[in-house]
């Protein structure tokens, strides 16, 4: 298979938002719900994390399910279990249709399984209905191995630093592209740590070659520098960090992710613009701003 014409990936944004789901007006343009990516790639269909975007998701999944009598399987990755990257999950329409196929992807790095975790969610004192009673076949399976293979479909997966409770980042390669999901971690920290060690170093390293050369990267852009200042340790990335990581790795498109819940469509707006104008670092690496519904060919 190559990246031309029906093999390439298509990756689209049903989720971009961060931390709370924040519908409304001032939220229409880049989108309200929380975090849902959607690769598609032949036959092969992969999803990243399971916030509220993926109703939405789900809905389109089920009418293309309609009358088939096999559907492809689907292969959800979380990043973490924070409520906003699962609290889609439950209405998720696939997940009650026989005769579909999910398997769940996540860290072992838990203290509970991460089939617990997602069962808790569900129980009766949260949600009505619950995890045993989806008809899909539904398999939840912690990862292991550096590498998981899909087909064509190659992805390496790390866990990263510096987000409470964990989180992991995933790289996807298939006919020859890369396409990096890299979100909640606070990468300031490795970056201006607050005392310089072998640690920090090796952090950079580790994430520069992660994402080395990516033709995409996602990634956690919660903040402005002004407003990191009064968030550190809450676990996510300035903007002018991950945009100088992106472009010291070579990568080619570079989709800030994970907005602050407090960022208007016109905030964004302005902070893009700022962003082309000021070419912050240099480098030919292209940025833009995530947008719910944006669907990119790779």
């Amino acid at each position: 298979m190559n990246a031309s014409g029906a093999d390439r990936m298509l990756i689209t944004f049903w989720g971009t938002r961060g931390s709370i789901s924040t519908p409304g007006r001032a939220t229409e343009k880049y989108g309200g719900n929380t975090p849902c990516v959607f690769i598609r790639y032949g036959d092969i269909r992969i999803i990243f994390d399971a916030g509220t975007g993926i109703r939405g998701l789900g809905l389109l999944l089920a009418r293309e399910m309609e009358g088939g009598k096999d559907p492809a399987p689907l292969h959800l990755f979380l990043s973490h279990t924070h409520w906003d990257h699962i609290q889609g999950l439950p209405f998720f329409k696939p997940a009650y249709r026989k005769g579909a196929r999910i398997t769940i992807y996540g860290s072992s790095n838990k203290e509970r399984f991460l089939e617990n975790v997602l069962k808790r969610q569900m129980d009766m004192d949260y949600f009505p209905v619950g995890l045993s009673d989806m008809a899909a076949d539904i398999r939840i399976r912690e990862m292991s191995d550096e590498t998981v293979v899909i087909g064509p479909v190659v992805v390496d997966w790390q866990e990263q630093v510096f987000h409470p409770g964990g989180s992991v980042r995933y790289r996807l390669s298939a006919g020859g592209k890369r396409v990096v999901y890299a979100t909640d971690v606070e990468l300031d920290r490795i970056v201006r740590p607050e005392k310089e060690d072998a640690d920090s170093a090796r952090y950079v390293q580790e994430y520069l070659e992660f994402i080395e050369d990516a033709d995409l990267l996602i990634a956690d852009g919660q903040y402005t520098a002004e407003e990191y200042g009064k968030k550190a340790e809450w676990g996510h990335t300035s903007i002018p960090v991950i945009i100088g990581l992106a472009r010291r790795a070579g990568v080619r498109q570079l989709a800030i992710f994970h907005h602050d819940p407090q960022h208007s469509d016109g905030m964004i707006d302005r902070l893009w613009k700022e962003c082309q104008d000021d070419r912050v670092g240099g480098g030919l690496t292209e940025i833009f701003w995530a947008r719910e519904g944006m669907t990119l060919p790779v």
